[in-house]
């Protein structure tokens, strides 16, 4: 591959998904994957772990945006990053053992039923739920145990998937009461613990490629914050139909063999 083609390959690898990163809080995994294993030609186990670890590191500029604009629930995001870290674990572990003929479907379905949750919950809620809560407008939100134990599910999910954790976490908080914004800010925080447990846990069994990772790593870190600051202009209903729709798409896409 020529190197201007390869530095535009990695440009838009790490712009796109960055964007949606933060402004879907979902980690851009759902699109970063498929693109890494088509544009840059990575085999699956790898993709997983550059994904991971560009999540890992570069999501912090989003996350200091949806501080500021009251996004997080500190309780909630504390639980969630310790019980989906420990499911990361188990779930990347059995990641690295399975044949990438399953893990394909694994990753293609998963796309595809999440899509059409979030789809369903956007027309559930279109001119009903508020256009957007922060934490400062709630008295308190669920952080018990029901929460950790759909996390911990929700992070072997992660790992098996190879994602950050956000296309499982966000559904997770929606349905445990979060409002919309405020399910993506903390899911946003959470991914990072957790998602570095995963890349550091593929990278040690040589699952890592270090060229692509710094180089999509930095143009995420620009895109991420873009991405972050564009969620106060959006409405709720809006993010969960784009969220849907672009999930289920690139699922159906990498199940049936299209990426």
């Amino acid at each position: 591959m020529e190197a201007w083609l390869l530095a535009f390959y990695i440009l838009i690898t790490g712009a796109v998904p960055g964007f949606l990163s933060s402004w879907l809080g979902i980690g851009g995994c759902f699109l970063r994957i498929p693109m890494l294993m088509a544009l840059l030609g990575l085999p699956i186990k790898y993709a997983y772990g550059v994904n991971m670890a560009v999540i890992s590191l570069t999501t912090f500029p989003g996350v200091l945006t949806h501080h500021k604009m009251g996004h997080i629930y500190k309780k909630g995001a504390i639980v969630a990053s310790v019980t989906a870290g420990a499911g990361v674990l188990v779930g990347s572990m059995v990641a690295i053992y399975l044949p990438v003929s399953i893990l394909k479907v694994i990753f293609g379905m998963a796309c595809f039923f999440i899509g059409i949750y979030m789809m369903y919950q956007a027309i559930k809620t279109k001119g009903i739920t508020p256009p957007r809560v922060t934490v400062h407008q709630v008295r308190s939100l669920p952080y018990g145990w029901q929460l950790g134990s759909l996390m911990f599910a929700a992070g072997i999910a992660t790992g098996l998937c190879g994602f950050g954790g956000g296309i499982y976490y966000v559904p997770v908080l929606t349905a445990s009461g979060y409002p919309m914004h405020i399910a993506i800010g903390t899911s946003s925080l959470a991914m990072i613990p957790t998602a570095g447990v995963g890349a550091v846990n593929l990278g040690l069994h040589g699952y890592m490629d270090l060229l692509c990772f710094a180089g999509i790593g930095l143009v995420t870190l620009v895109f991420t914050w873009i991405g972050a600051r564009a969620t106060k202009s959006v409405k709720a209903w809006i993010l969960r139909a784009v969220f849907g729709g672009l999930i289920g798409a690139i699922g159906i896409g990498v199940a049936i063999g299209l990426i």
